[in-house]
């Protein structure tokens, strides 16, 4: 029975992970493609796309960074530093990086719970961004938490299966 739960929160993490990562992946191009079109118009036509700074700030690099935490650390990709790893006894090294992994949890548990409240407030008092377009701030807001999240149930799953996930060599591939 554990097992089986173990294995549909491992398919659930995988599939969620998926779709953030693709979203995070559309919010790249566009972020390229906008700014390489404002850079362009700038130029060549004097113009400038009003406020594109702002969004690309609030909505498209949260999305980047927030969304494919989880995903990152599931192919061990999040950087660590292994100058001293080799010299420390197996055993140290495995309460050593336990450690790690329960002070990550409690961090981005903080990050989530401050992050909801905060998207939660922005909604109730219907927040606005003090850009030229003055967009609502909620849903950007809100991928601060759900990101958050998802790596704290990564993280989880890696400390209930006693293991961590290790250095990825070359460019990780989707589950």
């Amino acid at each position: 029975m554990r097992t089986e739960a173990a294995a549909m929160l491992q398919t659930l993490l995988s599939f969620l992970e998926r779709i953030f990562v693709f979203v995070a992946g559309a919010s790249m191009i566009l972020m390229m493609l906008l700014t390489t079109f404002d850079l362009l118009a700038r130029k060549f036509l004097n113009y400038s796309i009003p406020s594109l700074y702002e969004l690309t700030e609030d909505y498209l690099m949260v999305g980047l960074v927030f969304l494919t935490l989880s995903y990152v650390y599931s192919v061990g990709g999040h950087v660590r530093v292994t100058l001293f790893e080799k010299h420390i006894p197996p055993r140290i090294d495995a309460l050593w990086r336990m450690a790690h992994q329960l002070m990550a949890l409690a961090l981005f548990a903080l990050i989530a719970w401050k992050g909801w409240e905060a998207a939660v407030e922005a909604y109730a008092f219907n927040e606005m961004s003090n850009s030229l377009l003055a967009y609502p701030l909620a849903p950007a807001l809100m991928l601060v938490p759900i990101g958050s999240a998802m790596l704290c149930l990564r993280i989880l799953q890696s400390l209930l299966n006693g293991s961590m996930p290790q250095e990825a060599d070359g460019v990780p591939t989707p589950d």
